[in-house]
């Protein structure tokens, strides 16, 4: 588990210096805050591999931050383990039905305390839900979002994403090189997402090329605009001067022909379903159907972003 960053959130300070002291040895990078109301901002800017939080401390306690750990989408899957002097079943059921991954009673021994983080972490590296490479949840989790959303009966747009020209980038670059341009266009999508809808969204990687992201309607385009607008100012970084002059690089396409491709560019597929069209699948086939339209318009330059308007 080297180089796993862990959070630690006690107001006692000899807890935080104990566990501090502990995973450090095992090569864990820490950081200690004492107050809940630190938390949240701490979260804004940073990601750790696993939180250690204490249920009674100043400001907003355990049991809140937990809930809000769990609704935010950036840190909705960050393992959380309760650390507290608390040991009645309550606090236990109440933490884990708030979604927290462990519950360890203080004082705690400190080997079964890093076996624990050890267990826990082992099992997020392995979670088949995650795209391994961009750590973005997969098909099964943007299913369970959209369907949450269907049994609410809440609107949503549900807009798939794909990057074209991307299999020629990856002939002639290589793969490495397409792999950057994967995590930069899942990180792009994550913090464009979040900078217009707040914490009403949700970022899915489909795989390879493809990507999800569902907010609300009202919310989709402004997203989907600046999610195109800055992947066409960031992509040319990915070329060599050479091929950023030209506007293209030249390779086989699938027919074995040569061709010119140009510089990368996102297609954005907007659909926002109605009560009756509310089928996962269809949601999935009408996005593809609106994807495929806006790749073959043969006036468009760069990126796109296409709304399913029919009724």
């Amino acid at each position: 588990m080297q180089g796993k960053k862990v959070l630690v959130v006690d107001d006692d300070p000899n807890v935080g210096l104990l566990v501090s002291a502990v995973l450090k040895k095992y090569n864990y990078a820490v950081t200690t805050l004492y107050h809940g109301d630190e938390v949240l901002v701490f979260l804004r800017e940073n990601k750790p591999d696993l939180i250690l939080l204490d249920l009674r401390m100043p400001g907003i306690d355990g049991y809140a931050l937990c809930k809000k750990i769990r609704e935010a989408p950036d840190t909705r899957d960050i393992p959380v383990v309760i650390l507290s002097g608390v040991s009645e079943v309550d606090a236990r059921v109440d933490t884990i039905e708030l979604g927290a991954d462990d519950f360890i009673t203080k004082p705690f021994d400190v080997r079964e305390l890093r076996a624990r983080i050890n267990r826990i972490l082992k099992r997020k590296s392995a979670d088949t839900a995650l795209n391994p490479l961009t750590r973005l949840p997969g098909n099964p989790a943007i299913e369970e979002d959209v369907m949450r959303r269907v049994a609410d009966n809440e609107p949503f747009a549900f807009c798939y994403v794909d990057a074209d020209n991307f299999k020629a980038y990856n002939d002639v670059y290589g793969y490495a090189k397409g792999d950057d341009v994967i995590k930069r266009i899942a990180l792009l999508l994550t913090d464009k997402a979040r900078e217009t809808a707040g914490e009403n969204y949700f970022v899915g990687h489909v795989g390879g090329d493809d990507f999800v992201f569902v907010t609300v309607p009202e919310l989709a385009e402004q997203t989907a605009k600046a999610i195109t607008e800055e992947f066409d100012r960031i992509i040319p970084e990915f070329y060599n001067e050479v091929d950023r002059k030209r506007g293209f690089i030249t390779t086989m396409d699938r027919k074995n022909k040569t061709r010119d491709f140009p510089i990368m560019s996102l297609t954005v597929a907007i659909v926002a379903p109605r009560n009756q069209q509310r089928h996962y699948a269809k949601i999935v086939e009408s996005a593809a159907e609106l994807k495929h339209y806006a790749k073959e318009l043969a006036e468009r330059h760069g990126s796109i972003f296409v709304r399913d308007r029919r009724l």
